[in-house]
């Protein structure tokens, strides 16, 4: 199946920093490692860039075409529908987690005695209206908040600093390096945020054909880029918070932005991070709903796109409210459960087997 090539590189690759961001500033620090937090960043930023280029190899040597049709190529028509199904649902899944996780967010930080469903249905709603404009204009949008939200990024690390909050001896030594702890937590953050790039195999094909070469370097910088703002970010939280109180903070980095006191009178700057952060949440809900809809209409053909679409919107809708009764019991769920059970076999595994034959096609041929 030929995609309509109508987005551009820079567009894709400010969308794909806004995915990364995501809900990962704000869940994706993982601060139990304690002083080695950033190290765990920078180890998994490593690994992830190899998925990323193992993921734009898949697609490369498949003709640059979707999911759905790299799947059916590679496991048969039968097994390539029936995977392509399971990965409809599991970004309908993924949708409906980050949908939950701001809505909780929002519902913490910002907006304290609002219904949460008044919430999570004013983010649906705009999602489903992102998706009924069309990925190009989509796409086109990433480029000005992408703009904005890398600026605000930069300038956290420099209020910081300048405001006096940082403590050195808390991060000293700052090499402190327990292997086993880093072991343990590096498997969830290579696959939160990394492994869910593979959604991604569903939004490149749309890239104009001049510039689909450029994937493989461009992404990867971006994925370097978001890796070091990370560590950058875990380093200065446990510099802000002490390491053994920031992994108790359900969201240390608004904890530590939270303290940050400018000339004496300029205070409460995490209501800028919320609504900065939250652009990045609104982008990643939109990218899995964008590759949820298009994989699920090249998988189903016959089937009416008005109802497929109707379909995955309201899918995602009741996902959003499956173990989700409390903050706990989603992070305990999302960090725990997910990773191993539904990131391994879906963005590790399968794409691994698809590289391995899509390898051994290429040697045959």
């Amino acid at each position: 199946m030929e995609n309509k090539p109508i987005i551009g590189i820079i567009e894709s690759m400010f969308a794909m920093l806004l995915f990364l961001i995501g809900s990962s500033v704000i869940f994706g620090l993982n601060l139990s490692a304690e002083k080695a937090s950033w190290i765990v960043s920078l180890t998994a930023g490593a690994i992830g860039l190899l998925m990323f280029q193992m993921y734009v190899y898949i697609w490369k040597h498949n003709d640059y075409m979707n999911l759905s049709v790299i799947l059916k190529r590679n496991l048969g028509k039968f097994l390539g529908t029936a995977a392509s199904l399971v990965y409809v649902l599991y970004f309908a899944y993924l949708a409906s987690r980050v949908l939950t996780d701001f809505t909780m967010f929002i519902n913490s930080t910002l907006l304290y005695t609002m219904k949460p469903l008044i919430v999570k249905l004013s983010i649906f709603f705009v999602v489903a209206y992102t998706y009924i404009k069309g990925l190009e204009a989509f796409m086109r949008s990433a480029v000005i908040i992408g703009s904005v939200t890398v600026l605000f990024l930069f300038l956290i690390p420099f209020w910081i600093l300048i405001s006096g909050i940082f403590h050195w001896e808390y991060i000293d030594p700052i090499f402190e390096v327990d292997v086993k702890k880093i072991a343990s937590i590096v498997p969830t953050m290579v696959t939160f945020p990394y492994g869910e790039l593979i959604a991604f195999l569903m939004i490149f094909p749309y890239l104009k054909r001049e510039h689909r070469s450029a994937v493989s370097k461009k992404g990867s910088f971006i994925i370097i880029f978001f890796t070091l703002l990370l560590s950058l970010f875990s380093f200065l939280t446990i510099g802000v918070l002490h390491p053994e109180l920031a992994k108790n903070f359900t969201f240390p980095v608004i904890e530590a932005i939270e303290r940050v006191t400018l000339f004496d009178f300029i205070k409460r700057l995490d209501i800028f991070a919320v609504i900065i952060i939250i652009f990045g949440g609104y982008f990643k809900i939109a990218i899995f709903t964008f590759a949820g809809m298009n994989l699920a209409k090249s998988s189903m053909a016959k089937v009416k796109p008005s109802v497929v679409t109707v379909s995955i919107l309201v899918i995602i809708l009741l996902l959003s409210y499956a173990y989700a009764e409390n903050l706990s019991q989603h992070l305990e769920i999302g960090l725990k459960f997910v990773p191993l059970f539904i990131h391994l076999p879906l963005a590790i595994l399968l794409p691994f087997l698809l590289s391995f034959i899509t390898f051994i096609k290429r040697r045959i041929k």
